[in-house]
């Protein structure tokens, strides 16, 4: 009995030890390397000063705010990572995990690659004193070795933070690194761009676009809202990008396409001249297998974008259209709602892409 006693004790201390609370102490994710910013705003985690343009909707304001694309990137040599939020609004999009539409998504450079470590968003609800259990200190990841990492965390797709700190264990180091990524490139777009139904915030098509090209793409995804406004294509304008990629047509109308394409054009070239404008063709949408009329639709307007691309292109210098077909394969199995694909399907967009893009973006010495 008193050898079992003993055992016990001794198993009880073993728990106490390893589970003992480690000191985690924070630093301004402002004062890391900030990744992800078109424009200078006010609050550091909105996209855009909406402020500034008075002619974007709520909605459209709404979405600015999201923190979709932003990230920070640091190296540690702690054993774990936290952050800790102050969140604004947050929301979970149809056929999105919580992970990607209010968490964090966390890579660590392994030999040039950047690897998945974690991916995971704090409990809705309040706390016991009536706070907000999202913005309580969330651990990304634990039981890392000490050596030294660079690691990158994307913010969440569909929420707004007011402010983000970052935790390492109180005897690691936290440095700011160099921007991992190169030249600054605008990419402009639909609920695709923004990153609806990835699976994390790091998993849409122009993080792993960025992360397997090395290009720095700064994403202005408009959810529902890509439809080639002038305001979006005046802030364009008004940053210092080197190049613009757009997802124009995925949800406009063809009369909107015909009436806006070219003023948009033209209000982005007015400010930089010789820079290349990229336009993407739409996916295919899953919807379309069975459903005659999303078929008609989508079909006829892939028909018409074509055709006007086709002069497009002719009538003014530095604008692309890149018609890659079939960009998230044709076996019909990336699909996550009929329209979205998940995180398979943004990936195989970006690796249908990435070549004709390039290509493109070498001509103007981006590489």
């Amino acid at each position: 009995m008193n050898r079992l006693l003993s055992i016990a004790i001794l198993v009880l201390a073993m728990f106490a030890v390893t589970n003992k609370a480690v000191a985690v102490k924070y630093v301004n994710a402002q004062d890391l390397t900030f990744l992800g910013k078109l424009c200078e705003t006010t609050n550091p985690y909105h996209r855009v000063e909406v402020a500034d343009y008075k002619s974007l909707n709520s909605t459209e304001a709404t979405l600015l705010r999201d923190a979709s694309g932003l990230a920070v990137v640091f190296e540690t040599n702690s054993t774990a990572v936290w952050v800790k939020p102050e969140m604004g609004h947050y929301r979970t999009a149809d056929g999105m995990p919580r992970a990607a539409a209010e968490g964090f998504n966390m890579f660590i450079d392994v030999d040039g690659e950047w690897v998945w470590a974690s991916s995971v968003a704090n409990a809705r609800g309040k706390n016991n004193d009536g706070t907000d259990k999202m913005n309580n200190p969330l651990r990304l990841i634990a039981n890392m070795d000490k050596t030294m990492k660079r690691c990158i965390i994307y913010l969440p797709l569909f929420s707004e933070l007011k402010h983000l700190e970052i935790g390492v264990d109180d005897d690691a180091v936290i440095n700011a690194v160099d921007n991992p990524f190169r030249h600054k490139i605008a990419i402009f777009g639909s609920s695709f761009t923004h990153g609806s139904c990835a699976s994390a915030a790091g998993m849409t098509y122009p993080a792993f676009l960025s992360r397997q090209t090395g290009l720095y793409l700064c994403s202005l995804g408009m959810s529902g809202n890509s439809k080639l406004q002038k305001t979006m294509a005046e802030i364009m304008a008004s940053s210092d990008a080197d190049a613009f990629i757009c997802d124009a047509f995925s949800n406009p109308t063809t009369e909107i396409i015909g009436e806006r394409m070219r003023p948009f054009i033209e209000t982005i070239q007015a400010k930089h001249p010789g820079k290349p404008i990229i336009f993407l063709e739409t996916i295919y949408r899953e919807s379309r297998n069975f459903n005659q009329n999303s078929e008609k639709f989508e079909s006829e307007r892939i028909a018409y974008v074509r055709n006007l691309m086709k002069q497009i292109v002719k009538e003014y210098d530095d604008v692309y259209y890149v018609d890659v077909t079939n960009q998230t394969g044709t076996d019909h199995l990336t699909s996550a709602d009929g329209t979205h694909p998940y995180s398979w399907g943004y990936k195989r967009w970006a690796d249908a892409i990435e070549k004709p893009v390039k290509k493109i973006l070498a001509k103007y010495k981006i590489k």
